[in-house]
Parts: C-alpha cells; sequence; structure tokens
C-alpha cells in the first residue's frame, strides 16, 4: 500500500475503533484509549518542530532567488499581479461559499472536544491581530511558532540577502545554505512520517471516542467543500479567458484538457508541468518567453486549488471548535492563505499542509492539532483540488500573454 492508502486505512480503522469503543461504553476501554492520546499528541509534536525552519528557510531561499534571477522584469511583475488578482478571487469566493455551507448546515459544537482544550484562549482581538502581521521580535516570534509574521520577516530577510555580495563580487551563497536546511528539515519530516499510521489511528481513535460521528461530519463537510471550491474556482477559469478575449473559450477547454487529466491522474502540478508547456505552446500558440518563465513561475507560486481548500480548512476547523470569526477575521485569514499558497512552495506532503493551514488558524484562534486529520483525508479531493490548480496555472499564463501583447 502506498502512504497515502495507508494513512486513509488508519484514519477509518481509527473512527470505527474509536465509535465502537464508545458504544460499547467499558469503562476500562475508554480509559485505555485515553492513555495512548499522548502517543499521538508526541506524533503532532514531532511534525512541528521542524515547520518554523522549514517555513523560514523555504521563504527566505525563493524570495532571495527570484530577485537574483533578475530576467524578465516587466513580464514576472506581470505575472505576480496576476497570481495575486486570482488568488486573492480565489479565497473571496471560497470564503463565501464556505461560510454560506458553515451557516446553512451548522457543524456539531462538540466536534473538536479531543483537541481543543476546555480552557483554550478567547481568539485575540481585532487590533492585535494587525499589529502581528509585523513582528517586533521574529526570534520570539519563531519561538512561540507565530508563522505568518514569521513568513513576513523571512519574505523580508529573503530580499535583502539577494543584495548581498561574496568578497569576490559574487552573489551571496546564503540562499544555497537556507536551501540546505530545509532540505535537512525535509529529511527530518520524512522520518516523523514512518509513524504517521500509528499517530493518525490513536488522534482518529480519540476524537471517535469522545465526539462520536460528530468528528466524520466535520471532515466530510470538509472533503466536499473542498471538491465543492476547487470545480467552482476551475470554472471562474473559463470565464475569466472568454471575458478578457484572451482565447477562444472552446479552443481553451480543448487545449487544456490534457494536462487536466494528467493533473487528476497524478495529483502533481509539478509532475504535470512539461504537459502544461505542452499545451501552452503547441495548443495555446502562447509566447515561448511566457510559456516558458510564467509556467513554472506559477507551479512554485501560484496554487489556486490550494487556497480553495485552505480557506475550508480553517473555517471548519474555526467552527468545529465554536468560534465564530468577524469580518476582518475572516479577511485577514484569507490573506494569510494568499501569502502561505505563494511563500510555501516545494515542501512535503504534511510539511505543506501545516505551511497552508496553520497561519489561517492561528488568526482565528482554532486548534492547530486538527492538521493530522486533514493530512489524512486530503487525499480524497486532490486530484480534483490538482486539477483546479493546473487549470489555474493555464489561465494564469494566457491572461499574461494578453496583457503583454495589449502593452505592446
Amino acid at each position: 500500500m502506498t502512504r497515502t492508502q495507508t494513512i486513509l486505512l488508519s484514519l477509518v480503522l481509527g473512527v470505527v475503533a474509536g465509535l465502537s469503543l464508545r458504544a460499547l461504553g467499558h469503562p476500562g476501554l475508554l480509559w485505555l484509549a485515553g492513555a495512548i492520546q499522548p502517543v499521538g499528541q508526541m506524533w503532532v509534536r514531532a511534525l512541528q518542530m521542524t515547520l518554523i525552519p522549514l517555513i523560514f528557510a523555504m521563504v527566505a531561499q525563493g524570495a532571495a532567488q527570484a530577485v537574483q534571477g533578475g530576467r524578465g522584469g516587466r513580464l514576472i511583475g506581470t505575472a505576480l499581479g496576476v497570481f495575486f488578482a486570482l488568488l486573492s478571487l480565489t479565497a473571496l469566493l471560497s470564503t463565501i461559499t464556505s461560510e454560506t455551507v458553515l451557516h446553512l448546515w451548522p457543524l456539531p459544537p462538540h466536534a473538536l472536544a479531543g483537541l481543543a482544550p476546555d480552557n483554550a484562549q478567547a481568539p485575540p482581538g481585532v487590533a492585535q491581530q494587525l499589529l502581528a502581521i509585523i513582528p517586533d521580535n521574529p526570534v520570539a516570534a519563531a519561538a512561540q511558532g507565530q508563522i505568518f509574521p514569521l513568513v513576513i520577516f523571512a519574505l523580508a530577510f529573503g530580499l535583502a540577502i539577494a543584495r548581498l555580495k561574496s568578497a569576490d563580487g559574487s552573489p551571496s551563497t546564503l540562499p544555497a545554505t537556507l536551501a540546505q536546511i530545509a532540505q535537512a528539515m525535509m529529511v527530518i519530516v520524512d522520518w516523523v512520517l514512518v509513524a504517521a499510521p500509528l499517530g493518525i489511528f490513536v488522534l482518529a481513535l480519540g476524537l471517535a471516542t469522545q465526539s462520536g460521528l460528530e468528528v466524520a461530519h466535520m471532515l466530510a463537510v470538509f472533503v466536499a467543500l473542498c471538491l465543492g471550491n476547487s470545480v467552482m474556482m476551475a470554472l471562474v477559469c473559463y470565464l475569466l479567458v472568454l471575458a478578457c478575449r484572451a482565447a477562444p473559450i472552446a479552443a481553451f477547454a480543448r487545449a487544456i484538457a490534457p494536462a487536466q487529466a494528467m493533473a487528476a491522474g497524478t495529483s502533481s502540478s509539478m509532475a504535470t508541468t512539461p504537459v502544461m508547456i505542452e499545451a501552452a505552446l503547441d495548443r495555446l500558440k502562447l509566447p515561448e518567453d511566457v510559456a516558458g518563465l510564467v509556467i513554472p513561475m506559477a507551479v512554485s507560486l501560484f496554487r489556486m486549488g490550494t487556497v480553495a481548500n485552505a480557506v475550508p480548512a480553517v473555517l471548519v476547523a474555526a467552527h468545529a471548535a465554536g468560534i465564530e470569526p468577524s469580518l476582518l477575521q475572516l479577511v485577514v485569514a484569507g490573506v494569510a492563505a494568499v501569502l502561505a499558497s505563494m511563500t510555501a512552495g516545494g515542501l512535503p506532503g504534511a510539511a505543506v499542509i501545516y505551511a497552508f493551514y496553520a497561519p489561517g488558524l492561528q488568526v482565528l484562534g482554532a486548534p492547530l492539532a486538527i492538521m493530522p486529520l486533514y493530512i489524512a483525508v486530503i487525499a480524497i479531493p486532490d486530484p480534483i483540488i490538482t486539477a483546479a490548480s493546473v487549470t489555474g496555472d493555464l489561465t494564469a499564463a494566457t491572461l499574461v500573454a494578453r496583457l503583454m501583447k495589449r502593452g505592446r
């Protein structure tokens, strides 16, 4: 079995075992289920310990490399503008649909009883959240696990080291050092993921024992929102191409279909990159510089499908923990999802979930411990999420080509 299949099986077995223990009601068995919970919590902490150095190294190194590349300034600027606009639109629409669904079909009030402690602190106030975006002490922010401020500092740090020179006038070697740090963290993550089936089984067992079918309800809503938002954004891409007259809509749909199929089959935007470039050059007839630069940038920075599932992940966790986000909190959480999607590329599967979801969860005060459950079920909608991301990548390249042509 693959790791994904093993994790899914562990989740199902944990939920079934927990529901069985809950139905039996035997005090000794229930005590045993509670006694082994520290095993699952230790696994979560082992995964979290790599998060801060991994995110900092990846974000700083990515920002430095982008500056040191220095080619195609106008093209890069146009591409980044298109990426940010489309990701912002994705966050907005995903927030509207997710909040609508969660209010029409509310989650059980105690779905996260096994994860959220009874004495959980209230979310910070609006003013405190806005001030916390810029860390006054980045070391303290890292020590406290405050990911969103750390991303801001890492971006500034990466831009700064890109301007440094070695003694012989060559570019600084700091970006390469940061890349090695990130690779070392990835090795540790791989080690920790060996125990993923056991950790997820124990966590699911504890949740099902305490919450019954409520946790299954919560995860089903999450998966449904991921699928719905991904399909919605793929349709929005077609509408944007049509509205901007970037390409004939029927020809565009035919041109990107092979890439969409490849994405759904592999669940990997990276593996689909050659097919996307071929579709851009041979089918969409985009300029070589646009296809050669924008599509690799999109794979690295522009993850429309990720934002479409990060928003419901954050909101589902918040509602399951009994948190009703304010309008400004929703806006800040959406910004966090957009920035995370553009800065946390290249991470391994479990770490990327933490990098994409954690900033928004922290903004709303939702428990980070829910993320191993997301890791277990994200494989279900992942083919559709990846297909939506690839649709967004080719849409962005088509729109950039249109804007560059209009600029000339």
